[in-house]
């Protein structure tokens, strides 16, 4: 094109009038409007000689200047990420980004330096789509500081192509030690009031209950669940079954108290200041909070393996998982509606929870412990001859249950004479 080849950085030729008079045109920020001067000339090479001098004098090149970034970040979040319900997951990008690069300029901040943060993020164990989620945040600071500075030149961010992430879990799982760090960094109280770690909590209780996986979990709506009939229908109502199949499980009684146990706002189980989890980036807050690296996928990987030592069948906790199991599609609609339904799972998940609460602090609703004398406390086995009850007591008791001090019976040996019996 014509346009194209007479150009020089801003500036162009336009031809005009009748005469075809060659003019020098720009665009004007100020007046928003196609502006020019004339050349004088139609004869093209003259006009190009007139375009190259015209830019060289009035067309300079911009000067790319150069930010710190700590500097750049910490605008960032005073005029604008601080007022965001997630502020407190910029601070976390923007703490571990002075940490491993220290306060670089941004013109530094090439692929080999976001390499070396994606480098060090996964060997603090934390997930991709997370670290994912840091290097959008600290590009989201740069890119905002550069609206009211132009002329910064933010370099170009990496993809997950350029990293290809890797699934580092699929073999891992968790000890019975490791899952009780994780619920009790869940049942401590953060330093900062405004914010709570109640979301915590009930995910890992639902992820132990239910080894579901993370979404169907951040999912789960209250309609979902039948507490009468003790059963959790994974899939919602509406959403198409995939290949990682939602299936309907029984409630654990542990998890049952639970749930009856919570107040829930709005239609969602588990929610963050009434609003439902939108990613899976809690987790690693979690994570980190407890030194215990991994994702939700490793409480999955470690209930199943559970279920397997304890003595669960494949086909019972292959249902249970989700995976597709052998027999008629049209049975299978019926088979939760057994009262026997994965009973064996069931036992083995309580079996979890007993050996969980032994290194919870909190204790799971419906396990809260008592602080009373065990049978073999001295004292109580000093009284305990003394609160045995002899066989007319018991006879009394017996006859006189729900009666108050003083019953009238009829006893069948002794005839219609009513019998009048006192403590």
């Amino acid at each position: 094109m014509r346009e194209e080849q007479d150009r020089a950085g801003r500036f162009f030729l336009k031809a005009r009038g009748k005469n075809r008079i060659q003019y020098i045109c720009w665009y004007d920020k100020a007046t928003r409007q196609t502006t020019g001067v004339s050349t004088g000339t139609a004869d093209l090479e003259e006009a190009r000689k007139a375009l190259y001098e015209h830019a060289l004098k009035f067309d300079q090149p911009v000067i790319g200047t150069d930010a710190q970034l700590a500097a750049v970040m910490q605008s960032y979040f005073i005029h604008y990420a601080q007022h965001l319900p997630s502020a407190h997951v910029q601070r976390a990008a923007q703490r571990d980004a002075l940490e491993i690069w220290g306060d670089p300029d941004i013109s530094e901040l090439n692929r080999a330096k976001q390499l070396e943060l994606v480098s060090t993020l996964r060997g603090r164990g934390l997930s991709d789509w997370t670290i994912d989620s840091r290097l959008n945040r600290i590009w989201a600071a740069m890119n905002w500081h550069k609206r009211d500075h132009a002329e910064l030149v933010v370099p170009e961010q990496i993809t997950a192509e350029d990293w290809k992430p890797v699934l580092e879990d699929c073999d891992r799982t968790y000890s019975i030690e490791e899952l009780g760090t994780l619920f009790n960094a869940a049942a401590e109280a953060p330093e900062n009031v405004r914010y709570t770690r109640e979301h915590w909590w009930r995910f890992l209780v639902l992820a132990v209950g239910t080894a579901a996986r993370e979404a169907a979990i951040r999912e789960l709506t209250v309609a979902q669940i039948d507490l009468a009939g003790g059963r959790i229908r994974l899939n919602p109502e509406g959403r198409r079954q995939t290949k990682k199949r939602r299936p309907i499980i029984p409630i654990a009684p542990t998890v049952a108290a639970e749930l009856a146990s919570w107040q829930i706002e709005g239609e969602h189980v588990i929610t963050y200041y009434g609003k439902p989890l939108a990613t899976p980036e809690f987790f690693d807050l979690l994570a980190e909070k407890s030194s215990v690296g991994g994702s939700p996928k490793v409480i999955r990987h470690t209930v199943r393996t559970w279920l397997a030592e304890y003595g669960v069948p494949d086909s019972d906790a292959d249902m249970f998982m989700g995976h597709k199991g052998r027999g008629s599609a049209t049975g299978a609609r019926y088979t939760h509606r057994r009262p026997e339904y994965l009973r064996t799972v069931i036992e083995a998940i309580e079996a979890l929870f007993d050996e969980l609460s032994v290194h919870v602090r909190r204790p799971f609703a419906g396990r809260v412990l008592n602080d009373q004398p065990s049978p073999d406390d001295p004292i109580c086995e000093a009284l305990r001859g003394e609160c045995v009850a002899t066989e007319v007591t018991e006879l009394r008791k017996c006859l006189n249950s729900g009666a108050g001090n003083e019953t009238r019976t009829r006893d069948p040996d002794l005839g219609k004479t009513p019998v009048l019996l006192k403590e």
